[in-house]
């Protein structure tokens, strides 16, 4: 574990040394934006550990309670951080064993009065590296990936920090001690807070991607060059990928991924174009990514490790290894099954707002509530499956179905006097079904939105096949469209048909698909390119 964290600090100094963070700061606007994420997705893809170091300093993301407490002394003009019980640590800290300063989140109390979580600087080092008065720093332990990184554990006892290390855009205090801040809300406050800092979220489903293309690009690059068994006798062995089960197994995460990549862009480009007016909408599409994007990306890990058999355990073939590594990231900047409960309490807050204005209900996608709702067909043929008409009405037909389902939940649980915070605990089922299912429909129309840039020619033909393929393996993993009727168990049966028919279709494209994600090499497991090879003498 030392051994890890030294060498993440050896790159960290590296880059330092190399100019990789002159202008992080300075750099402003979309282009400064797209810069910093580019800076991190690249550091991530060589060394998670790295990476994750870097993002918990450059795009961190903190909660509203949180139970660290800050007082303000006007007879001194300073503040006074406590951690008033131990539930209030400081956990999971990147570089609390290493660092001088740190950035701490606080309640801030002024008068007696709680204005809500602020932004303080905090010397928690001398220059020597010796812990400072009234704080203490203990480490988190060895953990089950990124032991690079050096996290720690802080408790704040009465600590004295200047006036002036209160970070101070949105909301300052004087010298007498008077609360000063140009939004009086405090929920708006606390927005204005948490605006620049949902980059932690888009980081992180940018880096999920990055992260399931090596293991894709492992695992299909080993299967088109290793054999097993005859079909026939005296003819060779088959390749990996001509088996119709492994294509099933790999393909559609394949797909997936493509369709993931294309939302993971479309989230990079609200951000850097982010205005007062579309924060939330920010909020809401980085929430619904990151837990749908770090799924997918466990999800395709686990998978590609079978894929490989025993040479998936190897450490150099990077996908086992990887596991331990991206873990962490279904639980980073919260859990993934909160954030679909999340999305819903937001949909619902849209739908009711219409309502009550008597007006079209606009925003985050939601305008198709306002036609018809779409008729699917009794019987599906596999025309009527590729088509964009069939895929999209029926991903708004669910997305519709289940926020008119939350609503008369929650409305039946209003009628009985309960309070909201109950209610929300009972419904969480039909919460994280709508939020998945707001979800996909984000990613088929991010999708489509791609597609319908590309001219017509064989592009344009592969993209339409694997979109087919994403939405054909939605509808045939998740249960709510049978759960809740959208499809019948004969559609159900011809959907699952239909996915085997598109993954045989996509297999010739495999190589081209993994390629184009443009992974350095170096960057790849030796299985990747030949496995014989790999595992020769030559090589021990």
């Amino acid at each position: 574990m030392e051994q890890q964290r030294e060498m993440t600090m050896r790159r960290v100094d590296y880059l330092r040394e190399k100019g990789v963070f002159d202008g992080w700061f300075d750099k402003k606007g979309p282009e400064g934006d797209l810069w910093r994420f580019s800076q991190a997705e690249s550091v991530s893809v060589f060394d998670h550990s790295l990476g994750i170091k870097l993002g918990v300093h450059f795009f961190l993301w903190y909660v509203r309670g949180i139970e660290t407490i800050t007082r303000y002394d006007a007879s001194t003009g300073e503040f006074i951080i406590n951690t008033p019980c131990e539930s209030a640590q400081k956990y999971w800290i990147g570089g609390a064993n290493h660092a001088t300063h740190t950035v701490v989140f606080s309640q801030l109390e002024i008068n007696g009065v709680n204005q809500g979580v602020h932004a303080f600087i905090a010397q928690i080092r001398d220059e020597n590296g010796n812990v400072c008065p009234n704080i203490r720093i203990a480490d988190c332990g060895h953990k089950i990936g990124l032991n690079g990184v050096d996290n720690g554990r802080i408790w704040f006892d009465n600590l004295r920090i200047p006036r002036e290390n209160l970070l101070n855009s949105v909301a300052d205090v004087s010298r007498d001690g008077q609360y000063l801040s140009a939004i009086k809300d405090p929920d708006q406050r606390f927005a204005a807070f948490l605006a620049p800092l949902t980059s932690g979220r888009v980081t992180i489903t940018a880096s999920s991607m990055n992260t399931t293309k090596i293991g894709l690009a492992t695992a299909i690059r080993y299967s088109l060059s290793r054999r097993a068994f005859s079909i026939r006798p005296n003819e060779p062995e088959v390749l990996l990928l001509d088996y119709p089960s492994h294509q099933r197994r790999l393909l559609p995460l394949l797909a997936k991924t493509y369709a993931l990549s294309f939302a993971s862009n479309y989230l990079k480009m609200i951000y850097v174009k982010r205005t007062p007016e579309s924060i939330k909408t920010v909020h809401v599409v980085s929430s619904a990514l990151k837990a749908v994007l770090t799924w997918h990306c466990m999800r395709t890990l686990q998978e590609c490790r079978e894929a490989c058999g025993g040479q998936g355990l190897k450490t150099e073939n990077h996908v086992g290894h990887l596991k331990g590594e991206y873990d962490v990231q279904l639980t980073f900047e919260g859990d993934n099954n909160v954030l679909m409960r999340q999305i819903s309490k937001a949909l619902l807050a849209e739908f009711l707002a219409a309502k009550k204005r008597n007006k079209p209900i606009r925003g985050l996608g939601l305008e198709h509530l306002n036609k018809p709702a779409p008729v699917i067909p009794t019987h599906l043929a596999s025309s009527t499956l590729r088509t964009t008409q069939f895929q999209t009405d029926i991903f708004c037909l669910r997305e519709r179905d289940l926020l008119h389902r939350f609503v008369t939940e929650v409305s039946q649980h209003q009628a009985q006097g309960e309070s909201k915070e109950h209610i929300f605990t009972v419904t969480y089922q039909t919460a994280e079904d709508l939020g998945r299912a707001f979800s996909d429909r984000l990613i088929l129309q991010t999708y489509l939105d791609v597609e319908a840039t590309v001219p017509k020619g064989p592009l344009k033909s592969v993209l339409g096949l694997m979109r087919s393929i994403y939405a054909t393996i939605v509808l045939e993993e998740d249960a709510s469209f049978l759960r809740y009727g959208y499809l019948s168990t004969d559609n159900a049966a011809v959907v699952r048909k239909e996915v085997l028919k598109l993954c045989s279709e996509l297999r010739p494209h495999a190589l081209s698909l993994v390629s184009s994600f443009g992974i350095p090499d170096a960057f790849l497991a030796p299985i990747a390119f030949n496995w014989i090879d790999a595992n020769a003498w030559s090589s021990v």
